[in-house]
């Protein structure tokens, strides 16, 4: 695809766009582009936001470890894997699991418990292109849908937060950068860690333009980055997303994934150093659990977990040896643990955090939605090509599917 310069033009859209590829259940995309079934269409993103403007002052996007209403899923892929998770979500864990191209009913999941959003997919990655769950001080959810770096190759992905927002009549807001969920990690306290992939993503614009939307949207205080595997080039996980390699368990308390590997081991090595150089939010040094992580076929980690109202959904690989130091380090934090065989998945770019995506809210309870929204068309402009002289081949890397 030809690299573009300056600007291109987003419209925020509410109708939904089907796409070129057809959903197959049995050849799943990956989360990466692949070449050989997708091509970019070069055209504007499909999104919907219900209002304009950023998210109201009493808004913010929680911790993952704080309280969970619902989890988000798309059916694309991975069914066992997908049941899986479904059952702890909506047993041990005592949340709603809304499936976005989801089956009338999944064995094992109660149906007071499940929803099924009749919307279009082309792949697994909820994580990734999935709604990002703020909530009021009231307690009644709102949805940030940011743009998501394939957008171009998969429209009915792009489109799925403003589906759900207008499934559960939960009010949704555009926020104009791409970002995607797997990037996208944050404490109680306001303190938001990602990767410089973000920046990168959104290269003409400035470090503080980005970091200014990101506060604006989610009501983040302060913006931690790090690099990741392979930066700034192409990610060798495939994803270059910080929840491949670390995992906030509570305020306090990281999970990191090292290696013995290249560039794997420098990149975990340089996060380390940086949790040890600063102090948690409780004015302590961070508590640093570690747990190995591997790359053969593909980047093997634990990190990539999703925390239920005290339950962490874990990966589980056949074969490893790493897995009892993996189910200790999170109940060392006090969690409940369910492993979940993600073999098939990890091998395509990602595990159980990337096929999730949290709602906030209390446990145990139906969401508290916020009066039902109306969807307006709005246009907005969108950055996808690097500032002038920037030598980063990132841009070439998104427009490629990467």
């Amino acid at each position: 695809m030809k690299k573009l310069n300056g600007f291109l033009a987003l419209s925020f859209l509410s109708i939904f766009s089907t796409g070129a590829f057809a959903l197959d259940l049995d050849k799943p995309l990956p989360n990466w582009i692949d070449h050989s079934r997708e091509q970019a269409d070069g055209k504007a993103a499909v999104l919907a936001p219900a209002h304009r403007g950023v998210t109201p002052s009493d808004f913010r996007m929680p911790a993952e470890y704080e309280p969970v209403s619902a989890v988000a899923i798309g059916w694309a892929a991975y069914t066992p894997m997908l049941t899986s998770i479904a059952k702890a979500v909506t047993g041990v864990a005592k949340a709603q699991l809304w499936a976005v191209a989801g089956p009338n009913s999944i064995s094992g999941v109660p149906a007071t418990s499940y929803s099924q959003i009749s919307a279009p997919l082309d792949s697994v990655w909820m994580r990734d292109y999935g709604p990002f769950g703020v909530s009021a001080n009231t307690g009644k959810p709102g949805i940030v849908d940011s743009i998501y770096r394939h957008y171009q190759y998969r429209r009915n992905d792009d489109a799925v937060p403003a589906a759900l927002g207008k499934a559960k009549s939960i009010g949704v807001y555009g926020m104009p950068i791409i970002m995607d969920g797997g990037n996208l990690m944050v404490d109680s306290r306001g303190t938001l860690f990602m990767t410089k992939r973000t920046y990168l993503w959104n290269s003409n614009m400035s470090e503080a333009q980005v970091n200014t939307h990101l506060k604006n949207y989610l009501k983040v205080k302060k913006i931690v980055t790090f690099e990741y595997s392979g930066y700034p080039g192409q990610p060798a996980d495939g994803t270059g997303h910080i929840d491949m390699f670390m995992k906030l368990l509570d305020d306090n308390t990281v999970l990191l994934s090292v290696a013995e590997t290249e560039p794997y081991k420098t990149n975990s090595e340089k996060a380390m150093a940086w949790f040890k150089a600063n102090k948690a939010p409780n004015g302590q040094p961070y508590k640093i659990i570690t747990v190995k992580g591997w790359a053969t076929d593909a980047w093997y980690t634990y990190t990539n977990s999703t925390l239920v109202n005290n339950v962490a959904i874990i990966p589980s690989y056949t074969g490893s040896a790493e897995e009892a130091n993996a189910r200790a380090a999170y109940e060392s934090a006090g969690y409940t643990v369910v492993p979940v065989n993600t073999d098939d998945s990890i091998v395509s770019g990602g595990s159980i955090h990337c096929v999730t995506q949290t709602i906030p809210g209390a446990p145990g309870k139906s969401v508290s939605l916020t009066d039902v929204p109306v969807f307006t068309d709005i246009t907005v402009t969108v950055p996808m090509a690097p500032l002038p002289g920037n030598s980063s081949t990132s841009v070439d890397q998104l427009l490629n599917g990467l």
